[in-house]
């Protein structure tokens, strides 16, 4: 195992360990005694009293992190530090341990509810009121009332002035040293550490430049300077003032955590040198109390700006979020891809197009598509730690995410790929599994056109059965423009040529021929274009109408010119797609043609997909319903998969079902995929139409489909696509015979 692999996992092990309820009550119990320690250094010895009071802080940082289950550690440790250290009878060290951490552990329960009904309105000034209402208003006084109730019992006269000194000290620790201890426990515990030191790196570097940064810290080192240089005087005291003033200026321009940390710092110096001054002289000093007045207003003046600033960081964060994500799936736009981009060294640009299942999932609607992409996300977060976000370009059915490349990146993609062969979506009681997907994979060799570049990656066509599949950056805009000049040349020279896959029937021994005609493109440079290359092109020209009208004139041609019998056809397949559906005329063109050409209608079959038809259900219907009285067959391709398929069958007046390959293609080996073709088969059956298998690969799987009950087996187990003229010219030979 590599070295950094050990130290990580190491790490880990020991962040686990610090978040072990034992662990966290053995840090409270030798915190709260290191406390005391610290607490000494601010001691007012006339009265035994921590002006700064770490102990009082601990309690109260303690019992905000963890709550309730802090008291037992803190309660032993104040036991311990009063008969151990203090030299009490047990029976006072229990009384003061009880009785002492009363109010801030009760501020402290206060303030945990308090927040959980503050937090539900998002609110950071109203949250840092409550925080300053109870710590620094309530809190005093009830230390007060306590001290007053401790002197009376123990016959102690506490003055006026010294019920002023402890108030004002018990304010100024808990607005100031509390929030540092609270944070320190936080980072050791593994609570909140994300969350407050990534709040404290945005803030800096959205309201900070180096410049204004590096000016602040030399006005920071200045002071400190002049402070080393001079005794003690009223321009010392100045001098630390003016300290102060530059911390406040840097609280929220420099982020929360380091202003908050130097202040303390100040603030401590402060307080250790003006309390060793009123110890040496042993008596109370107007303008100590002065002082830790004038403290506790600085101090309540930064909270104001830093509640201020963390309040208008959270409304920029928010607005930007809403500006820069999908308000329905959450999902990123290209303003952040660009973000996130800049920040991460070797990106690999992962797409996974959605349209193969989206198409099958029309009845679904925005809302379960919307909860597909939510589905995926989620899973693609669950599979690679490092996927932070997830993009969804826009005029695209896909995801898009981030990969840093690595020398594993293709061990990577292969385990997104194995996720995604697993992944089920749920919907309304239904379980789908993803249409066969492909990841379209592109290193970046630089961020130039960046928009240019994401929009062309992801508009690839389709591949199927190709799950991952690397583009170049420098070759993926020619290869684009390359596509798009032969698409349109095709279209203005007529360079289409038509195409057929033959069926296999597997009952009985009809000899006609089953076939269904393809599309392929041949440009006249020699070149050969896939349909799944060329067919996205043709959506976004918006010429499917005009191509699919192509196809049946052409279908129609060449059968009237090639063929001798129409014995040997038993039926023609042709595809119609969804804007084909929806055109009126299209059932007279093809009657039209039919008479022009002297075609039965009754051997030819016109397909269409589960999506096409909802596009315009109405006209589709009607459209559907005029051919099938022209005497034309109706089949329903890609039977299964949609979220409307029975529902079809009740509207739609079809007379062959084509199943779906995805049933097909573990047919075999998963029993799941069998019971579902046997059902699709019975209620075929029970509704007198004809079934077709696509994807059929093998003669293993011809073998069980015929035991089904198939009627046909369509795939390149069957047969390969081949050109229609030749397909005709072995039609009229078969016929010769």
């Amino acid at each position: 195992m590599p070295i950094e692999a050990r130290l990580q996992s190491l790490a880990t092990r020991i962040h686990a360990q610090m978040q072990h309820p034992l662990f966290v009550h053995v840090a409270i119990f030798f915190g709260t005694l290191a406390s005391f320690y610290f607490s000494s250094f601010f001691t007012y010895q006339p009265k035994h009293y921590f002006v700064l009071s770490f102990v009082n802080a601990f309690v109260a940082a303690g019992m905000l992190l963890i709550g309730a289950r802090a008291l037992p550690a803190i309660i032993l440790a104040l036991v311990v530090h009063w008969v151990l250290f203090v030299d009490v009878t047990m029976g006072y060290a229990v009384m003061f341990s009880l009785t002492l951490p009363i109010p801030p552990i009760l501020v402290s329960l206060v303030h945990l509810s308090a927040i959980k009904q503050v937090k539900q309105q998002s609110s950071v000034l109203l949250m840092s009121s409550v925080y300053f209402l109870l710590f620094g208003l309530v809190l005093p006084l009830l230390q007060a009332a306590l001290l007053l109730l401790v002197s009376s019992l123990g016959n102690v006269d506490l003055s006026a002035e010294f019920m002023l000194l402890s108030s004002s000290s018990v304010a100024l620790t808990h607005m100031i040293l509390t929030p540092i201890i609270f944070l320190l426990l936080s980072v050791l515990f593994g609570s909140g550490k994300d969350k407050y030191i990534a709040m404290d790196k945005e803030i800096f570097e959205m309201n900070s430049t180096v410049w204004s940064y590096r000016v602040w810290l030399a006005l920071i080192i200045f002071t400190l300077s002049s402070i080393a240089f001079l005794t003690e005087s009223l321009l010392l005291y100045s001098l630390w003032f003016l300290f102060l003033v530059i911390i406040f200026v840097g609280i929220g321009r420099f982020g929360i955590i380091r202003p908050m940390v130097l202040g303390l710092m100040v603030v401590g110096v402060m307080l250790y040198n003006a309390t060793a001054k009123v110890n040496d002289a042993w008596a109370y000093d107007d303008r100590y109390v002065g002082l830790i007045e004038v403290l506790v207003a600085f101090v309540v003046l930064a909270y104001i700006h830093g509640s201020s600033t963390i309040r208008s960081f959270i409304l920029a964060q928010e607005k930007i979020r809403s500006e820069r994500t999908d308000p329905y799936t959450g999902l990123y736009n290209l303003a952040q891809l660009r973000d996130d981009i800049a920040t991460c060294q070797q990106p690999i640009l992962v797409f996974l197009d959605l349209w193969p299942t989206l198409s099958k999932l029309a009845g679904i609607g925005h809302s379960g598509q919307t909860q597909l992409l939510i589905q995926i996300t989620r899973n693609l977060f669950a599979t690679r730690s490092d996927i932070k976000r997830a993009y969804r370009p826009p005029f695209t059915t896909g995801v898009l995410f981030i990969l840093p490349m690595t020398n594993n990146i293709q061990r990577e993609l292969v385990s997104v790929s194995a996720m995604l062969d697993e992944f089920q979506f749920y919907w309304k009681g239904t379980s789908i599994s993803l249409v066969s997907h492909t990841l379209h994979c592109l290193t970046l060799s630089d961020d130039k056109d960046l928009d240019t570049k994401i929009s062309t990656f992801c508009d690839q066509p389709y591949y199927a059965h190709q799950k991952i599949l690397w583009f170049e950056d420098n070759a993926l805009s020619a290869a684009r423009v390359s596509r798009l000049v032969k698409v349109q040349h095709a279209i203005k020279h007529n360079e289409f040529v038509l195409y057929c896959q033959p069926y296999r029937h597997l009952q009985g021994s009809n000899s006609a021929s089953h076939f269904e005609v393809l599309l392929r493109l041949h440009p006249a440079d020699g070149s050969q274009l896939e349909p799944a290359e060329f067919f996205p092109m043709i959506n976004e020209f918006g010429v499917e109408e005009q191509l699919d009208k192509w196809v049946i004139e052409n279908t129609f041609k060449q059968l009237s010119e090639s063929l001798s019998h129409w014995a040997s056809v038993n039926r023609c397949a042709i595809n119609l797609t969804a804007k084909s559906l929806n055109d009126e005329e299209l059932s007279s063109f093809v009657i039209k043609l039919a008479e022009k050409y002297e075609i039965p209608l009754d051997r030819i079959c016109f397909e269409i997909t589960e999506s096409a038809a909802l596009v315009n259900e109405a006209q589709a219907i009607a459209t559907v319903e005029a051919l099938k009285l022209a005497g034309c067959n109706i089949a329903l391709d890609d039977f299964g998969t949609g979220y409307a398929s029975f529902a079809y069958l009740r509207r739609i007046p079809v007379t062959v079902l084509k199943i779906d390959g995805e049933f097909i293609r573990d047919l075999l080996t998963n029993p799941t995929d069998r019971l579902i073709v046997e059902s699709l088969h019975l209620v075929a059956n029970n509704m007198s139409l004809v079934t077709v298998a696509e994807y059929v690969e093998t003669e293993a799987h011809a073998d069980l489909l015929k035991e089904i009950g198939i009627d046909y087996a369509q795939g390149f187990g069957m047969a390969k696509p081949l050109p229609l003229s030749e397909h005709i010219k072995t039609m009229n030979a078969s016929m010769s015979y």
